[in-house]
């Protein structure tokens, strides 16, 4: 049986040579660093935790809890006396002026980043093959803290996970790649060698190394039996709850000026986790040990082949979602509309609809080898049997698999005139220029829109029998002077631009048998554009520089796993050029990613 001296033995072999500071700079679901990232170099602003609760001042006492308004996945304000209404508003995080940019200039980070629990999972189908469930549902949230609590639930989840790897056997020849004679010392060895180089991504001291072999040394006292299988056991539970395993340390003390340059297998596991969200495979584990990531070249030369893989496409997939604000718990997925007004809607395309999306950001992407400018100019479409009366073609035509189509420019320009995104920002019995208008502001404009005013948002729709056209009735309920300056100078006008589709992202070029009006005057790039509708929208968004450095900040903002900060900014700026000459494509933005400064090399936390 296990003795009181194992926990004692497992602890001191999972801390020798752990030095640092255990932070994990995680971005929030659809806004990096909104969970208050420690150590980290940012712009100011509240902490907000896992519940949604808000620390305005970063005194560590919570202020109130956050309420998001429009629906877009991000906190508008603060209840601070718990009437379910907003007391103070929470500006959004500006786009970051030219002005910010130094060259020359490292961001801070943790020397333990700890793994998200996305990546948790993923490095554990990797290293162990892992894939019937999710381990990491049974940790804490994602978050930088490592208290009781969550350290509680990791050793807990080693030891299952340990005790599920020896009972399966591919697991279990995954894990460990040998076979014990004798005394079994000798694969006991082996076990620790391979097995830790991998789960550690590097290869391990010989201090660490003495340690885990200390176990196997001890089996007698520390399992009941002191058979090879349980202090084998022993031993990867022991690596699976190691800081080394749960975090990504970067330790290295190589000075490069006034920061401290990577070393291989830490610049290995950054491109790893930046492009796969999981482990090194063998071949960029082999090139961190040769050296080869001494040179700008040599990481491009890497990160250039890892794009070729299934797992960078599920990576680049997840910032989509997130730059979308899709996936569960947000506007795209569960919601209902009317029967009587959109017949040709049920709740079976809502899938369909999330996955021609994410169909059509990964075609752009990895098949067209587009640019930011095709995401949003494209006319290609994904149509099955279930989409195809959406989108006005026969349903007979289709299958219920997706086929490439070409929609009509005029209309259907990139993916938010597509029927997901016009579906998921709209109402139960109509569409939304309001919710349509803010996203594109807010988040692929990056326009720092406040949040509106606590009695505004049940405002409803006017019923003045000489309002006839539903523009005209939101203008008339955002008339107000406090909604005014926001609703009619941006969101409205962009949202109206998008007026000819209905709540179902049908095309309805008429209401009340008259044509729909979706000209509109929209601001971008500190002046006023003029759009005749929603494909000229879309290439207006498509060719502006504001949305251009938008989707080069979030880029930024996802690939470093920070919020958007002075020491980054001239990154961005790089990129935002970049883009704004029509032939960069998105697969060279993220490869880019790989040559800054702020990858290769490490700041010191004040």
């Amino acid at each position: 049986m296990y003795t009181w001296t194992r926990p004692a033995i497992v602890a001191t072999t999972l801390l020798a040579g752990c030095t640092g500071q255990i932070g994990s700079p995680t971005p929030g679901e659809d806004r990096p660093g909104d969970t208050g990232t420690t150590g980290t170099s940012t712009t100011p602003g509240p902490v907000v935790d896992s519940d949604g609760n808000v620390d305005l001042d970063g005194d560590g006492n919570i202020d109130g809890q956050g309420i998001d308004t429009d629906g877009d996945g991000q906190i508008d304000g603060v209840d601070t006396d718990g009437d379910g209404q907003i007391d103070e508003v929470i500006d959004p995080t500006p786009l970051l002026p030219p002005s910010q940019c130094t060259p020359g200039v490292i961001p801070a980070t943790s020397q333990l980043p700890l793994l998200t629990n996305a990546q948790y999972d993923n490095t554990l189908r990797d290293l162990v093959g892992v894939t019937a469930t999710l381990p990491s549902t049974v940790l804490a949230p994602d978050g930088d803290v490592v208290d009781q609590r969550k350290w509680e639930r990791y050793q807990a989840t080693a030891a299952t996970l340990a005790a599920e790897i020896m009972a399966d056997a591919a697991a279990r020849a995954k894990a460990i790649t040998c076979t014990p004679t004798g005394t079994g010392e000798e694969c006991a060895a082996h076990l620790v060698a391979d097995f830790g180089s991998r789960a550690f991504r590097r290869p391990l001291t010989d201090t660490e190394t003495a340690g885990y072999l200390e176990l196997y040394a001890n089996k007698d006292s520390l399992t009941e039996t002191g058979s090879f299988d349980e202090a084998a056991q022993l031993i990867l539970e022991a690596f699976l709850q190691s800081p080394q395993f749960l975090a990504r340390p970067e330790m290295n003390a190589t000075a490069e000026g006034d920061y401290f340059a990577l070393n291989g297998h830490e610049l290995a596991s950054r491109l790893s986790y930046m492009l796969w969200g999981t482990m090194p495979d063998p071949s960029l584990l082999e090139a961190a040990t040769a050296g080869e990531l001494s040179t700008k070249e040599g990481i491009l030369a890497q990160a250039e082949r890892m794009l070729l893989d299934p797992k960078a496409r599920a990576q680049v997939a997840t910032f989509h979602r997130k730059y979308a604000h899709m996936g569960a718990g947000t506007r795209w997925a569960e919601y209902q509309r009317s029967s009587d007004l959109y017949p040709a809607f049920h709740a079976g395309q809502i899938p369909a609809m999330s996955a021609e999306t994410e169909r059509m950001f990964d075609y752009l992407v990895f098949e067209q080898g587009g640019t930011f400018q095709d995401l949003l100019t494209s006319t290609v479409g994904f149509v099955n049997a279930d989409l195809a009366p959406l989108y006005g073609l026969d349903a007979a035509d289709f299958g219920s698999e997706f086929e490439q189509v070409e929609l009509d420019p005029a209309t259907r320009k990139g993916v938010f005139t597509r029927a997901g995104f016009l579906s998921a920002f709209a109402y139960f019995d109509r569409p939304s220029s309001i919710l349509r208008g803010a996203f594109l502001q807010k988040e692929i404009l990056c326009e720092p829109i406040g949040a509106p005013p606590p009695e505004a948002e049940g405002t409803p729709l006017p019923d003045d029998p000489n309002l006839t056209t539903d523009r005209q009735r939101v203008d008339a309920q955002t008339a107000a002077a406090v909604c005014a300056q926001c609703h009619h100078t941006a969101i409205n006008p962009t949202g109206f631009a998008m007026g000819s589709f209905d709540a179902v992202g049908q095309y309805q070029p008429n209401e009340n048998g008259a044509p729909i009006d979706t000209t509109a005057e929209v601001p971008m790039d500190g002046r006023t554009v003029s759009v005749s509708g929603p494909g000229d929208l879309m290439t207006a968004i498509a060719n502006s520089p504001q949305a251009q450095r938008c989707y080069a900040e979030r880029w930024v903002e996802y690939a470093y796993q920070r919020v958007p900060n002075a020491a980054d900014a001239c990154v961005v700026e790089s990129m935002a050029a970049n883009i704004v000459q029509g032939d960069y494509t998105v697969q060279q933005l993220i490869t880019d990613l790989t040559q800054s400064d702020s990858f290769r090399l490490r700041a010191l936390e004040q």
